[in-house]
């Protein structure tokens, strides 16, 4: 029987796949190939009913508008995604109506009905395929080749397939029903975009229509969200219905095939893109990652030349980044919050590109609710701290020339001509700088005018930058000998030019031209007062490599004045001497410089300070200096207090500079992952090895309080979106920082269910909720659900007794109330079959399973009699124009610049899960701009909705929509951690956290009476049903019958002209008339009563008349004596 089918190799099924297609005839379509020969896994229990292992697959699968985690198979032709991996339940009974928006359960049915794999016969095979990194497969290929044809659509790569193969499936009760059915089930995604294709076996659908009762088959699939589709085959006869291997799918050409569409709209998959990213990715992080670091604070990082500044507050990480990269170390950006606290750091490869490289952030954190994925991606992209900063060592070259060398030693040197200041090298890279000096106006001073600089490393081309001083105080630049054009940054509200190429990044702000070398060595040059000043940053990384004017960089300044024979002279040497070290590192070599535009005077010789104090005539240019001896030397050797003043400005500068570098925020001690219990306080406590720290929460939360000292108590009340940044702050230094400890809360049930290792984040913050470990009692997301016997549906019209379970099957069907069959067959009922026309009124006919094979009917609800024809019974009314709405108008607030799509999906996903599923769409969404900001800076974004609900008939829909909708919303808008997100995505969501409302932000806008809606509702069928409402069933199509229609005990009937009463005589009585109204006497009755009550009369006075004689005779005899004696006396 599966050998055939297990045998089949692809080429077979091509070459009669392709034969099918071409042949004209129409045939039936041939299932994939399955079985052990093909690696599928075979699953099947002896037992009524039973559901697979669960399916997680790592990108989710879209159906309808949500991306589903969790999905399994059951006996009973269903594939069922649950909302949690503990509510698994088979569901052996489809709905009669068919699949509609308000369908609880999201499911996939090629085939739902009771199946029966008890016995010994059927099975099931099923196979999964992740083809996430373009792997190829035969079978995933033929699947995205039918969907591409089938779907009309042009691009479909397939990431996650499934295939589940019902082989000889038998109904229920498999001990006494005939035929089996064999079909296919094969699920697909690409992550965005989701379908299903059903394949029926060419004359393996074999179950018997007349051993169904009640269980009409379903077909199609329902999103659970409100997105559905019904099979073509749903409301045609029931043997058609059963026989889908025979419907002809016009769009294919095909018999035995229906593809399903399972997304409503396609929306991008951060979790598959988060994987690809991974799958291309190094295991481990690549070799230097741990030796790039942020600067500590913003104020730091401002000095930090190697960091330059970039604007992507769009990005939401805030409006301040700065972002450095090398060659051979990468990249790294850092952000920065409002205190100039470091907020976090990433490993870049170009600054200039940082939209595209946080990209995988997006994807496996901002964009994904799973943690997993971010923790993932945080092992391939670690996050960058400051731990391992290290502020490179500055020196400076300024006024007329006044060095600071890289060990802080301070001294004056009036050379004339080109000098080296710097050589310095590693193993990875090596550089350069000289100056050119030039003789201060007609002072016997010198000042720079021109600085050239060469980087070299192996990872790049040799660098050169020069920067030539020309008139009114302006720098010309030249890169690798071409003249620099800076570009105007827009976004940079200084007006910040730059300029970019490979190996230097330099800017320009006004007079003071930086560059950044590899994001190693930075420059930075300012022309003031016709003189060049110059600082120049060195890495870690040249410490004890150094040499040149700048000294010798190893932390011991008495060595700084090394000249280039080895031979030092002391830090205390006087002018002469000093002056005699700077002219040795004078260069004759051109090249790096270029020529001068004029000759060097020959007679020139420097003045010295001592020289300058001696003369007393410039007192005056010297008051304002305030004994700064660089401002009293320039003012001195050039005549010009200004030139003191701004070599003191300049001085005063770079030690702030020195000083900002070395200065550091209180660090932060304490738990980096905070664990708590919904409703049970946590105590975590926090401390910095600063001094005169405060520690402070950036934005403050009902749940959480933090003491000055550090003390956190967390009492989680509700799931609400929060993020708990701890800042420590000192004021005294004026600087922060911050710590973003992991807070993890657990809703279960029981605190024994908790687990923390098993994620999701609440919203758009930082705040994850625990999974849950339900036990065998209790479902759903936070297993606050208890089992029940009625989670499942009984067989039609048996009811359920909550707590109990399903009461008995109806009349002549057996089984449990859940499973139930008609009685076991007859043989010799097999080839009996029901009478033409036998049942009335669209009634369904079969062969009851009796001795005498009498045929039965299944009448539609209003008939009471065995075939269909009396009517009596109450139904739910028909409709016979458009139906009205229910229409409200929400203001609705939230703090997460929400888009439009995202509002409407959120507010249509939280309506959709009233207790009554009423919802239809949201007519109107509007964003109101309120200009308000929570405490958090984010802005506060009003909406307003028009929402749309659909009165029904049937149930409590009317009285819920008209006196139990408003507060109904305003608990659905309640904050809670179960509005999941489907992936924090660009596309739209259900996850945005809307701000509590009350009641005065539920407006009722349109709202219609019983009286209104019964008008659009029509009582089809006999003549003399009417319309009766009640809140809890709605409006029923009652029979005049069930309410007393006939009187005086009269029988009634609905026939098809109406009711009919049969008047049942009483007593002396003969009720009489349409409805039995009348009474009439029986004459019979009446003259027999009279002569009874006549005789009766006549016997009663005989009788008094008797006892009257009886007692009055003895009384005189006795008498009698007594009187003669009397007499005779």
């Amino acid at each position: 029987m599966r050998g055939a089918q297990w045998r089949r190799v692809p080429w077979v099924f091509l070459s009669c796949l392709c034969s099918r297609l071409l042949w004209p005839m129409v045939l039936g379509v041939s299932l994939f190939p399955y079985g052990p020969s093909v690696g599928d896994q075979e699953f099947v229990r002896r037992t009524v009913d039973f559901t697979s292992p669960l399916f997680k697959p790592q990108i989710g699968f879209p159906l309808g508008s949500s991306l589903r985690d969790y999905l399994y198979f059951t006996d009973n032709g269903q594939i069922i995604f649950p909302e949690s991996e503990y509510q698994i339940f088979s569901y052996p009974n489809p709905p009669l109506r068919g699949f509609t928006g308000w369908d609880p359960v999201a499911l996939v049915a090629p085939f739902w009905d009771d199946a029966d794999f008890s016995s010994s016969h059927g099975t099931i095979f099923y196979q999964e395929y992740e083809t996430l990194y373009n792997e190829h497969n035969l079978l995933v290929w033929q699947v995205e080749s039918w969907i591409k044809k089938f779907a009309h659509i042009r691009n479909y790569k397939a990431r996650w397939t499934l295939k589940v193969t019902w082989v000889s499936a038998p109904a229920y009760p498999a001990q006494w029903t005939f035929g089996t059915n064999t079909y296919q089930a094969i699920l697909s995604t690409d992550g965005s975009r989701s379908y299903a294709l059903f394949l029926y076996q060419s004359g393996g659908m074999q179950w018997d229509v007349t051993q169904r009762p009640g269980n009409p088959v379903l077909m199609g699939f329902s999103s659970g969200d409100g997105y559905f589709e019904n099979s073509p085959l749903t409301f045609q006869p029931v043997w058609e219905k059963y026989h889908p291997d025979q419907f002809l799918n016009s769009n294919s050409g095909l018999q035995g095939l229906q593809v399903y569409r399972l997304h409503r709209e396609e929306r991008p998959n951060y979790r598959l893109r988060c994987l690809q990213w991974l799958n291309r990715q190094p295991q481990w992080p690549q070799w230097g990652w741990n030796q790039v670091s942020c600067p500590c604070s913003w104020q730091q990082g401002l000095w930090d030349l190697r960091f330059q500044p970039i604007s992507i507050g769009w990005w939401g990480l805030g409006s301040r980044q700065l972002c450095r990269v090398s060659s051979w170390r990468g990249g790294v950006c850092c952000s920065y919050g409002p205190w100039g606290e470091l907020l976090q750091g990433w490993t870049v490869s170009t600054p200039w590109q940082f939209d595209q490289e946080l990209e995988p952030w997006d994807w496996c954190c901002r964009g994904n609710d799973k943690p997993s994925f971010c923790a993932l991606y945080q092992q391939r992209r670690p996050r960058i701290s400051c731990a391992g900063y290290r502020p490179p060592r500055p020196a400076w070259m300024f006024g007329d020339p006044h060095i600071t060398t890289l060990d802080g030693a301070n001294y004056t040197f009036n050379g004339l001509g080109d000098f080296l200041l710097v050589r310095a090298w590693d193993r990875n890279s090596s550089f350069l700088l000289q100056g050119r000096t030039a003789q201060t106006s007609s002072a016997q001073a010198t000042n720079f005018i021109a600085f050239a600089a060469k980087y070299n490393t192996s990872s790049l081309n040799p660098i050169t930058v020069r920067w030539l001083l020309k008139p009114n105080d302006t720098i010309h630049v030249q890169v690798n000998n071409q003249t620099v054009t800076f570009e105007t940054n827009r976004e940079d509200p200084e007006g910040q030019e730059t300029f970019n190429t490979t190996g230097v990044v330099m800017t320009r702000n006004g007079s003071l031209v930086s560059a950044s070398f590899d994001g190693t060595v930075t420059i930075s040059v300012t022309a003031l007062s016709n003189i060049l000043h110059a600082s120049c940053s060195l890495p870690e990384e040249y410490r004890n490599s150094t040499e040149g004017l700048l000294g010798v960089w190893n932390d011991n300044p008495d060595d700084d004045f090394r000249m280039p024979n080895g031979s030092t002279i002391l830090n205390k040497s006087d002018e002469w001497q000093l002056y005699q070290f700077g002219m040795t590192w004078k260069i004759n070599d051109t090249r790096l410089l270029g020529k001068r535009d004029s000759p060097l005077p020959s007679n020139f010789t420097p003045v010295f300070l001592f020289q300058l104090k001696n003369n007393t005539s410039g007192e005056n240019l010297v008051s304002e200096c305030n004994g700064d001896e660089q401002c009293i030397y320039d003012s001195l050797a050039t005549g010009n207090t200004s030139t003191g003043l701004n070599t003191k400005m300049l001085f005063s500068r770079y030690q702030l500079m020195n000083a900002t570098l070395s200065k550091y925020p209180p660090s932060i001690k304490g738990e980096h992952v905070v664990e708590a219990y919904l409703g049970q306080t946590k105590l975590t406590q926090y401390t910095s090895g600063s001094e005169n720290v405060i520690f402070t929460l950036r934005n403050s939360n009902t749940d959480f309080k933090l003491f000055e000292n550090g003390t956190l108590l967390w009492t989680p009340k509700l799931l609400e979106p929060f993020t708990l940044e701890i800042l420590a702050r000192n004021a005294k230094v004026n600087l922060s920082s911050v710590l973003q400890p992991k807070t993890v809360v657990c809703a279960c049930r029981e605190e024994s269910q908790c687990l923390y290792n098993q994620t999701s984040w609440v919203g758009n913050s930082s705040l994850e909720v625990a999974g849950c470990k339900c036990d065998g009692n209790s479902f759903g997301p936070y297993c606050k659900r208890s089992r029940d016997p009625c989670e499942e549906p009984c067989f039609p019209n048996v009811k359920c007794i909550p707590g109990e379970g399903c009461e008995a099957c109806p009349q002549n069907l057996t089984g449990d109330g859940r499973h139930c069959a008609a009685l076991e067959n007859s043989p010799l009922c097999q080839n009996v079959s029901c009478p033409v026309n036998y049942c009335y009124n669209q009634g369904h006919c079969y062969i009851s399973q009796t001795p005498d094979c009498h045929p039965t009917c299944t009448c539609p609800p209003a008939f009471t009699d065995t075939r269909c024809f009396v009517a009596g019974n109450n139904f739910t009314p028909t409709i016979h124009q458009d139906l009205p709405v229910r229409i409200i108008q929400l203001s609705l607030r939230e703090g997460e610049n929400a888009t439009m799509t995202d509002v409407n999906a959120s507010v249509a996903y939280r309506l959709g899960k009233l207790d009554v599923r009423a919802f239809l769409q949201n007519s109107k969404v509007v964003p109101i701009n309120s200009g308000a900001t929570q405490a958090s800076g984010r802005n506060l974004q009003r909406w307003s909705v028009i929402s749309e609900f659909q009165y029904l008939p049937r149930g409590p829909v009317i009285d819920f929509l008209n006196t139990k909708l408003l507060d109904a919303v305003v608990e659905a808008f309640l904050p809670q951690a179960s509005w999941r997100r489907w992936n924090r995505s660009e596309g739209p969501r259900t996850n945005v956290n809307f701000h509590s409302i009350s009641r005065e932000d539920v407006y009722s806008v349109k709202a219609l009476n019983v009286s209104m809606l019964k008008t659009y509702f029509k009582c089809n069928g006999y003549k003399g049903y009417h319309l009766v409402y009640s809140p809890h069933s709605g409006l029923t199509c009652v029979s005049p019958c069930s309410e007393g229609y006939c009187e005086h005990g009269g029988q009634c009937q609905h026939l098809p002209q109406g009711p009919r009463c049969s008047c049942v005589p009483f007593s002396i009585y003969t009720p009489w008339g349409e409805r039995c109204e009348h009474l009439s006497m029986k004459l019979g009755a009446f003259f027999g009563i009279l002569f009874g009550a006549l005789g009766a009369l006549l016997l009663l006075g005989v009788v008094v008349f008797v006892v009257l004689r009886f007692w009055c005779y003895p009384r005189n005899q006795y008498s009698y004596p007594l009187d003669t004696v009397e007499a005779s006396q």
